[in-house]
């Protein structure tokens, strides 16, 4: 690929939640041409620019009965081109006598056009769709279903199988062979089916993606977390961006092992990133433990 136009590439940034997106984004988001867009598949946030509100949790964009609203807000909001960019900025702006200047600057200014960095776990099973629609680079990253369940349970976060069941089309497609699992677990399952059973089906998507889209850079939390430094450079190279001593420092105060091994809420905050590898023995009793390993077995094998 030219170089150059690898360089103006927009990047997804997805993969289960609580699997590292946030961190992985908010590091490569440092380089100052990058713009971090946080979550815009999300149902529960609304921005000022991005006013599109999806229907369910992980929506598959090519099945939804909205594909077609859904295709034109995103070609709004992801430039292609150094025309559709300063469109943008006078369609979020506000039209007005000043639009016409407000367009040309930005024209004439088209080196400055950041590169968009989509961090959205909940974009998953559209990250496909995004990709080839938008010609984005991805980094999709991938994490144990023990380190998964755990971070799930010490949050409290629970999953409604309706977002998933709901979409017919899906269900009939890319999701048919867990519907009756899905069905069983909906009506009868506890915490830990839902979350084995949910990080199963997020990571057959994954498996599907990697035998589609080689291309794509597939990571895991582990690594990144055993080896901050040597990974995010691999990270920065695959994106094309410099990886300079700023970008280190950064890396090195967010996963130092001064660091809390626990944060004190969901949000961003440095952690001591290796001993993190460990939190889900505090957070699993054995059972649960043995049951998610169980449960998650043939999946993982494919992936680690």
């Amino acid at each position: 690929m030219d170089s150059s136009k690898a360089d103006r590439r927009h990047i997804l940034i997805t993969g289960p939640h609580r699997s590292g997106t946030t961190w992985v984004g908010r590091t490569i988001s440092q380089n100052e041409n990058v713009e971090l867009v946080y979550e815009p598949f999300n149902p529960d946030f609304i921005r000022y620019n991005f006013t599109y509100k999806f229907d369910y949790w992980f929506e598959h964009t090519p099945t939804s009965a909205r594909k077609k609203k859904i295709e034109k807000v995103f070609d709004q909001y992801i430039p292609k081109n150094f025309v559709e960019y300063p469109v943008k900025i006078c369609r979020e702006s506000g039209f007005s006598y000043k639009t016409p200047l407000i367009f040309l600057k930005y024209l004439f200014l088209n080196h400055k056009m950041p590169r968009y960095l989509l961090k959205d776990p909940i974009a998953l099973l559209s990250a496909g769709w995004l990709y080839e629609r938008y010609d984005l680079q991805v980094i999709c990253m991938i994490r144990k279903p023990l380190s998964f369940a755990g971070s799930l349970k010490v949050l409290n976060w629970d999953f409604d199988f309706s977002n998933f069941l709901e979409q017919e089309k899906l269900m009939k497609t890319q999701l048919e062979p867990f519907k009756e699992e899905m069905v069983q677990v909906y009506h009868h399952g506890d915490f830990i089916d839902r979350i084995a059973l949910l990080w199963n089906v997020l990571n057959f998507m994954i498996l599907q993606y990697r035998q589609a889209y080689p291309e794509w850079m597939f990571v895991r939390q582990e690594d990144v977390a055993m080896k901050p430094t040597e990974q995010f450079r691999k990270i920065f190279q695959y994106l094309n961006l410099p990886y300079d001593e700023c970008i280190k420092q950064y890396i090195r105060k967010f996963t130092s092992r001064k660091n809390p091994v626990e944060a004190d809420s969901s949000s961003y905050q440095p952690r001591d990133s290796k001993k993190t590898l460990d939190t889900w023995r505090e957070r699993l009793t054995i059972e649960e433990a043995e049951r998610i390993s169980a449960a998650t077995e043939k999946i993982y094998n494919q992936l680690y």
